[in-house]
């Protein structure tokens, strides 16, 4: 796997990873950072970047959030992140806390004299002086110094959780409070063909076991 051949402690995935991760079709990931003949690509980088990082991940995650419930234009983020870098050097305006919000149809951002610009839409550039709802995801924490996103909580059920964080394993899944990848204890529950006997066989709790085995079937459910 790529997290384990690459070194640094920033999150390392694969196109087709992420997309996992994040629930979202490979085609639409790859388009999203690559751009297809339908389409320019929402994020800048590289045209033939085939992996990408911890914040670009967040960021697929708050895009997704955006156009499933939001139903916003791919246009329209994909301005938002332009200007973002552009007009006010802010790299992953997505990953941020606090800094980017949704409002009347439009996407703004709030700079680093407090201020909120208008990122989207034609009348971009103005300042609002208006209440904002602020667009971020409650599964997400944050660097306090940098405010950039610092672990993602992929999955939980009860006191168990499944958290991505870039300075662990290069940010692939783990099973909070006993250091097993979710796959490792999945894989296991197959080979050992239950899931008592996965648990034995790796000192964990069933219920570990357990919330491995939903996981999977959670990503699986948007393949």
């Amino acid at each position: 796997m790529l997290q384990e051949m690459v070194g640094g402690g920033t999150g390392l995935y694969t196109l087709r990873e992420a997309a996992t991760y994040a629930r979202i079709p490979s085609r639409t990931l790859s388009s999203w950072f690559r751009g297809d003949k339908a389409m320019e690509r929402v994020f800048l980088g590289e045209d033939d970047s085939k992996i990408i990082g911890f914040l670009d991940f967040v960021q697929t995650l708050a895009v997704r959030n955006l156009r499933l419930h939001y139903r916003i234009a791919l246009q329209k983020i994909r301005d938002a992140v332009e200007r973002a870098s552009q007009d006010y050097q802010l790299s992953h305006p997505f990953a941020r806390r606090h800094t980017t919000y949704y409002y009347d149809q439009q996407i703004w951002i709030r700079l680093e004299d407090e201020s909120i610009v208008q990122l989207s839409g034609k009348e971009h550039g103005q300042k609002g002086m208006v209440p904002v709802i602020e667009q971020f995801i409650r599964d997400i924490s944050f660097d306090p110094s940098t405010k950039l996103a610092a672990k993602y909580r992929a999955f939980h059920r009860g006191k168990n959780q499944i958290m991505m964080n870039p300075k662990m394993r290069f940010g692939e899944p783990i099973l909070e409070g006993c250091g097993y990848t979710p796959k490792a204890l999945f894989d296991a529950a197959k080979t050992e063909g239950s899931i008592e006997a996965a648990a034995k066989a790796y000192g964990v709790s069933n219920e570990q076991v357990e919330i491995s085995i939903e996981y999977f079937d959670h990503l699986l459910q948007a393949a």
